[in-house]
């Protein structure tokens, strides 16, 4: 057993000696350190693991503290202390596992300080004992290490070397006044100085030696503070045995008795009506029988106050603390400063409350919005400036965003509406993205979005966020896109092709084709149907025969769908209602007077009446004869003479035959074309009915080319009007550097209409006024709708119809320049 004991323990032993011993990579050093300044012993092993670290002070366990802790292995000192961290330092090192332990050597801080004190009377024993002629001591209580070198002061000055009155010990740190007397008078301290740096003493000795004979304060002048024009009075008196005498100087000059200073026999001195120029510093001096002069001296200022600085409007966030400073302005003296509101006084406390300068609201409210005022004063005046707060909320709703069900190529909105006490910013988001740069939506003031023109992927989801300083709110709304309602019944589909049997008025809107598949989804296009009505006439003017002096008048009314615009043509030129003459007027419901109608008159008289789908116009002559003087004699009983007879049968029967002639032609090509179109369908269908934004057929089946020949035909006789027009292929481009914009007239269906002034528009001409539609719209439907106008009106050359000038195409917006007429 025994034997078995000594094998482990042998075994032990030797394992335990297969463990490395602790080697020290860094030890700590003595070194320097500065008082108040930071410092660390530095304690590293060649192999940490599993080794523990512990510091040692006078051979006791150190705990940390903020001043001084363990960082990992070191010991770092925050401010090293001259008492505290005095003696010497050790670092232990112990192996957690194997229990063995090593140690440094010690280190310690040579402390390197310097600390202010007191100057203090050493002799005699209080300063009741000192006497005129007597010795002073007085010592400096200024220490460090290393010891520092001391310097003595008597009223801010230093004392200087080799003076025999005084001596200087170094070692005692001390100043012996031999034979203190008045002349030594003074406030004494001392200043020391060494590697750590410079102090001056904190309490320090004044010493008072009293001599009758010398001159004595009895009472102080003070400085003094007045108004412009108001009077100033200084005290001022000495006393000395014998009685001193005194004089009073201003900028070293002595003052007498004038006109606006007074010098009192007690010493006082009156200055009346202080001006800029009284200011300054006034010397008031006692001359005793012994001794120096003692001089007293005080400043007479001007009071003053300057204007405040302006505020800028705060906007505060609700139930916060805030503070709001107010800048005393610059015055003499130092202004007193106030807050008020609505003429009331803030309070020194409370929850809005002064403090200082300060206005402080512990916790703001709605309620505490309004206007503050800052008053600042002094004997000069008073300033004030008023500052506006606005208490920021955190918005409320008044109506959230709601899931809506909005109709495709229509106008949609989605509310927002929210209240706070300052006005909330509105920013709407589309599948997380702003939309406020997108020119397709509109944000209203109160927050509403408007989009322009819903379209298929506009249905998906929309964020609102609703903002004050204080805070925000949101809100979600999806938007799902209709299709638009069913087809009716009297209209049918088939392979892609949309039938109107018998167009009605409520058959205008858009329709939109959608073509699918299941692999690749849909697509839609959306085309516009306008259904109009054409022009008839309900009145028609009739030949007329007039004397010359008297009133003829045409009428002419026309109805259809939208509303015909009447104008008149009168020997082959537009009646311009703006140029024209008095005499001559195009009443409101379209009928044309003329008063006092000449020779000149007679002649033909178109009544055209047009609207966006058709345009017809209707013919009249005017026959103006003289009036015989038999007639005149005869009265209205009379009959119309023979020669007017003739001449109205004459002209009537050429009309007739004008219009059988034109009828015939109208007749024999409508005949033609016909046979064509039969050509075309086999089958016997009848072409829809469209109007002229919609396509090519117009009344009773005619085209715009029958109509463009129509019109061509019942006015042979102005040919030479026709002739000065030019196809719109030749025109078809046109210089957008050309045109310059004079006024928006308005919005049509494709964008923006305005008025330009054009270069080179007309033959022969430099500038033109024209009419151009813009094209500001990415809706297919819309972009074809306009081509087709533009080929519409480059197609028809009438005088009767506005001429397509040409396109600019070289960039966006598209322009169509059409020919102005001033109706």
């Amino acid at each position: 057993m025994f034997l078995l004991m000594l094998r482990f323990q042998l075994s032990r032993d030797q394992s335990v000696g297969a463990q490395a011993a602790i080697r020290f990579a860094k030890e700590p050093y003595s070194q320097d350190a500065l008082h108040g300044r930071s410092a660390i012993l530095r304690c590293e092993v060649e192999e940490p693991a599993h080794v523990e670290f512990e510091w040692l002070q006078n051979g006791l366990p150190i705990q940390d503290t903020e001043q001084r802790f363990k960082e990992g292995s070191n010991l770092q000192f925050a401010a090293v202390d001259r008492h505290r961290d005095a003696g010497s330092f050790q670092c232990v090192a112990r192996n957690v596992q194997s229990g063995e332990e090593a140690r440094t050597a010690n280190a310690s801080f040579n402390i390197k300080w310097i600390e202010t004190g007191s100057v203090v009377l050493k002799q005699p024993a209080s300063a009741a004992e000192i006497q005129p002629s007597s010795t002073v001591v007085l010592r400096c209580h200024i220490d460090g290490h290393p010891r520092p070198t001391w310097q003595w002061f008597r009223d801010g000055a230093p004392l200087p070397d080799g003076r025999g009155t005084y001596s200087v010990s170094s070692k005692e740190r001390t100043l012996t006044l031999r034979s203190a007397g008045p002349d030594d008078n003074g406030l004494y301290y001392c200043c020391a100085r060494s590697a750590v740096g410079s102090v001056c003493s904190q309490d320090n000795f004044t010493l008072n030696i009293i001599d009758e004979s010398f001159p004595q304060a009895v009472v102080v002048p003070e400085d003094l503070i007045v108004t412009k024009n108001e009077e100033a009075m200084f005290d001022c008196q000495f006393a000395a045995v014998p009685p001193p005498t005194q004089e009073w100087l201003f900028e070293d000059s002595p003052i007498t008795n004038r006109s606006k200073t007074t010098v009192f026999a007690n010493g006082s001195l009156l200055i009346t009506q202080v001006k800029a120029r009284s200011t300054g510093v006034y010397k008031c001096i006692g001359h005793g029988q012994k001794g120096k002069a003692l001089v007293l001296k005080a400043t007479l200022r001007l009071a003053e106050i300057e204007e405040m600085a302006p505020f800028s409007p705060k906007v505060l966030t609700a139930n916060q603390g805030h503070r709001v400073s107010c800048a005393a302005p610059r015055g003499v003296p130092t202004p007193q400063v106030w807050w008020e509101r609505n003429q009331e006084r803030i309070p020194t406390s409370g929850r809005v409350y002064q403090e200082a300068e300060q206005l402080v609201f512990t916790s703001i409210t709605e309620a505490d919005a309004g206007i503050y005022t800052c008053h600042a004063a002094n004997k000069a005046g008073e300033k004030k400036q008023e500052l506006s707060i606005t208490v920021a909320t955190v918005p409320k709703w008044v109506e959230m965003p709601k899931d809506s069900q909005l109709e495709e190529s229509k106008p949609g909105y989605l509310h927002c509406l929210s209240k706070a006490s300052l006005k909330p910013t509105v920013t709407w988001y589309r599948n997380g993205v702003s939309i406020s740069e997108d020119s397709r939506f509109e944000i209203s003031e109160n927050g509403t979005l408007r989009i322009n023109n819903v379209e298929v992927y506009d249905g998906t989801m929309y964020k609102c966020v609703s903002s004050t300083p204080a805070g925000s709110i949101e809100g979600y709304a999806r938007v799902h896109v209709l299709d638009g309602s069913s087809l009716p019944s009297h209209v049918s589909h088939r392979a892609g092709i949309l039938s109107f049997h018998k167009v009605s008025r409520s058959d205008s809107g858009n329709y939109t084709c959608i073509a699918s598949n299941s692999p690749q989804g849909e697509i839609r296009a959306t085309v516009q149907l306008v259904v109009a009505v054409y022009v008839t006439f309900k009145l028609e003017p009739e030949p007329t025969t007039v004397y010359q002096g008297h009133t003829a008048m045409f009428q002419c009314q026309a109805e259809g769908d939208p509303v015909p615009h009447i104008q008149w043509k009168g020997k082959d030129k537009i009646l311009d209602p703006s140029k024209l003459l008095p005499r001559i007027q195009i009443m409101p419901n379209g009928s044309l007077v003329i008063y006092d109608v000449t020779t000149e008159d007679s002649g033909k008289y178109t009544c055209i009446a047009g609207n966006s789908c058709n345009i017809k116009h209707r013919e009249a002559f005017l026959y103006v004869v003289d009036k015989p003087a038999a007639e005149e004699d005869e009265g209205p009983s009379s009959h119309t003479p023979y020669k007017m007879i003739q001449t109205i049968g004459l002209s009537v029967g050429a009309a007739v035959a004008y219009i059988i002639i034109v009828l015939g032609l109208m007749f024999y090509c409508k005949k033609r074309r016909k046979a064509k179109r039969l050509k075309k369908h086999p089958e016997g269908e009848e072409p829809e009915m469209e109007c002229l934004n919609g396509g090519t057929l117009l009344q009773n089946g005619q085209t715009t080319a029958e109509i463009q020949e129509e019109v061509a035909l019942t006015n042979l006789g102005s040919s030479s009007g026709a002739s000065k027009r030019h196809s719109a292929a030749e025109k078809t481009h046109f210089p957008r550097s050309n045109l310059q914009t004079i006024t928006t007239l308005g919005r049509g269906e494709f964008g923006e209409v305005f008025l330009a002034k054009a270069k080179g528009a007309e033959d022969g001409e430099g500038e033109a006024l024209v009419l151009v539609k813009s094209l500001q719209t990415r809706d297919e439907q819309l972009q074809l709708d306009f081509r087709r106008e533009a080929e519409m009106f480059g197609k028809l050359n009438h005088v009767n119809v506005v001429r397509l000038l040409g396109l600019c195409r070289e960039a966006e917006p598209h322009y169509m320049v059409l020919e102005y007429v001033d109706l």
